[in-house]
């Protein structure tokens, strides 16, 4: 059994947990796994959890093409992303974005379709789309006669997009 961190008592059982959060007028409600002291009565969910919980609240609003202001903002936020990042990968200044996250200016449908592609690949382990974006600003040259391998083509195709793989930072040579 493991030690509560409050009381000091080993008497902390797993649980699991209706949290909710009212994100863009809307009320999400997930069921999360969580820790109870049996003795004090304090609850702990790992911060993992909320994270995925925060991600599938995106993931959702970039399936329902909720395209405000406060909904891009929620995007970019769940990516862990900044406005400058963000308008770096869109080609933008940063300012483009604070414009559009606070309702100056309406979200540019372009810029929010790549925002939810960033979230719903990030929930899914495929950020494909970052991938591609990231190759457009750094170019690597090809070869005139590459070499192409059909065992395992849609992995070895994803690994050619990775950020740090062989592939990405060696061209394939004949």
């Amino acid at each position: 059994m493991k030690t509560c961190t409050r009381c000091d008592k080993e008497r902390v059982v797993p649980i699991t947990l209706d949290d909710s959060m009212e994100v863009c007028g809307h009320t999400f409600t997930a069921n999360l796994p969580a820790e109870k002291c049996q003795a004090c009565g304090q609850i702990a969910i790992q911060g993992h959890d909320l994270k995925l919980f925060e991600l599938r609240i995106a993931c959702e609003l970039a399936k329902a093409g909720m395209r405000t202001g406060d909904s891009f903002k929620y995007l970019r936020k769940s990516l862990g992303m900044d406005a400058k990042g963000l308008g770096e990968l869109l080609d933008v200044p940063a300012e483009f974005v604070g414009y559009w996250e606070t309702g100056k200016w309406p979200v540019d449908p372009r810029a929010h379709a790549v925002l939810c592609s960033f979230v719903l690949g990030k929930f899914e382990h495929r950020p494909s789309s970052l991938d591609c974006l990231a190759v457009l600003r750094e170019p690597r040259k090809l070869a005139r006669k590459v070499r192409l391998t059909l065992i395992d083509a849609l992995g070895q195709a994803a690994k050619t997009l990775q950020f740090g793989s062989a592939a990405r930072t060696a061209p394939g040579l004949a």
